[in-house]
């Protein structure tokens, strides 16, 4: 995430925040497109994997290989009727013309996405958690912010967007060796077969609740992009985004314990081990808490100083970052919330509960933002945010009888 950061600060200074505006604009829509596709297997995969794994069997390489199928089969259905749409897309929905031209690199960054998110899915559950960060956000970043240095200074003119698409081509490559090295090397370890084997259907019964509760909480972030620039330019949805990237370096703590901790809640839920499972869950949310709130008062203190740094024009998203930030120290005290709902049965659960998160942002942004621009888009974003963590902790307790949330005194029962 750190190159992911340099990236940014580089574009900024170098090219402004319209220019970045365009490229946030871009990657957004990029994830838009990549929401079905990837259905719901960065989570479904680690939960069955992880399973599988206990049991050391082969029906892991079958699991995959029905993934992969199913990703590339939507992936081409929704990159025709994109290229085939783009145009009304567009016109009327984005209101971007600048977009225009980008629409197809767009789309063709669509598989090489969905097949890194599927590979560091198989590397978290087989907890090679270096793998799993490096292919999750290091290596596309790292290229991503060397590749945008080297064309600069050799004079190559790209749009940013481009630089970026080819960053996610290399990573994907890159990732494929290091997953067809670690299958060769697994598969003469699991020579059990397994009692339990995993349909299409099955996999897509975990999966597709899976992909509707990360679809609405990744298009709760996304939809505050879309709809200013749908009633501001995109030199305003730059200001937000850097904004709304500061807010969640704090992220950075976050991926790193949830990669280590989700197949543990796994483990502990399949062995009926709740004490385990408990234990594990506030361990996590206490340093979830230490690491990121340090983080977070210093963004909240410095917000002018450190938006100033990326130009002039982007201190006016100071009070953004300052009640987008406010919103990431709920989600740090209520602790891994969404993970723990999915990987003990309750995805259902948390579907709805995102769904209604979701209704509630964007209700929120069409009332605020027109009036307030990117400090209602964060207003709304914020009250989303801290509504489904404070529902989520409730229902965690009335389920598996403890509290997730990080208090004085973690014997209390």
């Amino acid at each position: 995430m750190l190159f992911g950061y340099m990236a940014m600060l580089f574009v900024t200074n170098t090219y402004g925040a319209e220019t970045w505006g365009l490229h946030s604009l871009c990657f957004t829509v990029l994830g838009i497109l990549t929401l079905i596709p990837k259905f719901g297997f960065d989570n479904s995969l680690v939960r069955i994997i992880t399973e599988l794994n206990l049991s050391k069997s082969n029906e892991v390489y079958n699991v995959l290989r029905k993934t992969v199928f199913i990703s590339l089969f939507v992936s081409i259905i929704i990159i025709v009727f994109t290229i085939i749409s783009s145009d009304y897309i567009v016109d009327n929905i984005i209101k971007a013309s600048e977009i225009k031209p980008l629409i197809k690199i767009i789309c063709f960054a669509v598989i090489p996405s969905v097949l890194l998110t599927i590979i560091s899915a198989y590397f978290q559950s087989r907890k090679e958690i270096a793998k799993y960060v490096l292919f999750q956000t290091t290596v596309v970043n790292t290229l991503f912010f060397a590749l945008l240095v080297i064309f600069y200074f050799v004079k190559l003119e790209m749009p940013v967007f481009k630089v970026y698409f080819i960053s996610i081509l290399l990573s994907a490559l890159i990732s494929i060796f290091f997953f067809l090295k670690s299958y060769k090397s697994n598969v003469k370890k699991s020579d059990s077969k397994s009692t339990k084997e995993y349909s299409y259907k099955s996999i897509v019964n975990i999966s597709f609740p899976m992909l509707l509760s990360t679809s609405f909480a990744l298009l709760m972030g996304w939809s505050d992009i879309i709809i200013i620039s749908f009633y501001n330019t995109t030199a305003d949805i730059g200001v937000y985004d850097s904004a709304l990237k500061l807010a969640t370096l704090s992220g950075i703590f976050l991926m790193a314990i949830n990669s280590i901790a989700t197949p543990k809640f796994v483990e502990y839920y399949t062995k009926n081990d709740i004490e385990g499972l408990k234990e594990t869950v506030q361990k996590s949310t206490k340093l979830i808490f230490y690491t990121t709130t340090p983080l977070l008062f210093v963004l909240v203190f410095f917000s002018e100083e450190i938006l100033g740094y990326f130009g002039n024009e982007f201190v006016a998203g100071s009070f953004a970052l300052i009640v987008l930030c406010l919103s990431r120290f709920i989600n740090a005290i209520s602790g891994s919330v969404g993970y723990i709902m999915q990987m003990t049965d309750q995805q259902r659960v948390y579907q709805n509960v995102i769904i209604i998160s979701f209704v509630i942002n964007l209700i929120l942004n069409l009332i605020l933002i027109p009036i307030y621009g990117i400090n209602g888009a964060a207003v709304a974003s914020s009250i989303a945010m801290i509504f489904w963590n404070v529902v989520l902790v409730v229902i965690i307790k009335k389920k598996l009888g403890f509290w997730t949330v990080i208090t004085l005194n973690y014997k209390r029962k």
